[in-house]
């Protein structure tokens, strides 16, 4: 019998699935991994809030406030003392000093800071008109330290800084997608704790005012206001129209009246004029 040399119908090395589709399962394996290893490490950041040490606290304050110029405003400071004179016997807020600071950054913001701290922005400031809408402001912000949100978000933020350096290098396109993409998983958690700071503010501002004047003013003017908006996935704030909407359906349910805004009080306007370049 002659030998007839041939090649193997199948090659062990060789693979039949097209490369592409080899490319795509391995990336879709690596954001796979990803999102467990930052899931998992979200998860413990929670879990360890609850319980963050107040030194370590006040550290991570220091730190966020380096981030964050702004000096201390006592037109603001009476209005933020005000709230917390109302607060709940039972409130975790109790017995806890709270400073708020006032930034020349014109975006219209505000954020709650490690260490009991509120900064308030230039661009904030010039858009609220009366007394009430700043205390709902402010109260907002104290719903964060109530829910212990601020820990939560800068917690998180870090890990997600950290381990997408430390998976694709510091400066790597990579890991500023890779964070891109887990900022935007991490909206809707943004939105929820969003919603239920307003829903604590609104509380509060009745308590120091006996009414609920005011609670919507300032969402009301931003919804009127056109330009481009984020995406809704992208967007971590609720649209100003849906924080009406479930503001003014607290309202009418818990029954609060709503009676004259409390015009801005001179030390404020002076407050205002100088940040705004009207002085």
């Amino acid at each position: 019998m002659k030998f007839t040399p041939r090649l193997p119908d199948e090659n062990v090395n060789v693979s039949k699935t097209h490369p592409l589709a080899e490319l795509a399962w391995l990336l879709g394996g690596l954001l796979l991994l990803c999102l467990l290893v930052f899931g998992g490490l979200g998860l413990a950041v929670d879990l360890t809030v609850d319980h963050l040490p107040p030194r370590v606290e006040g550290w991570l304050g220091d730190y966020a406030r380096r981030q964050f110029p702004a000096r201390e405003a006592a037109p603001l400071q009476r209005r933020l003392d005000a709230l917390t004179a109302v607060l709940p016997p039972d409130s975790p807020l109790r017995g806890r000093i709270f400073r708020v600071r006032l930034s020349s950054d014109p975006q219209v913001n505000a954020v709650a800071l490690p260490g009991n701290t509120i900064v308030i922005f230039s661009g904030l400031l010039d858009e609220v008109t009366s007394e009430n809408e700043l205390s709902m402001v402010l109260a907002h912000e104290l719903g964060h330290f109530a829910h212990r949100d601020h820990l939560r978000q800068l917690g998180r933020g870090l890990v997600i800084t950290a381990v997408a350096a430390l998976l694709f290098g510091e400066r790597s396109g990579v890991t500023e997608l890779a964070s891109d993409l887990f900022l935007t998983w991490q909206a809707s958690y943004s939105r929820r704790q969003e919603a239920a700071a307003d829903a604590y503010a609104l509380e509060l501002l009745v308590a120091c005012y006996g009414q609920a004047a005011g609670a919507t003013d300032l969402f009301v003017r931003l919804a009127a206001k056109k330009g481009p908006r984020p995406s809704r996935l992208l967007a971590s704030h609720p649209y100003p129209e849906k924080r009406i909407e479930v503001l003014r359906q607290l309202i009418e349910q818990r029954g609060y009246p709503v009676a004259e805004r409390i015009p801005l009080g001179d030390d404020l306007r002076r407050l205002l004029a100088k940040e705004v370049g009207k002085e």
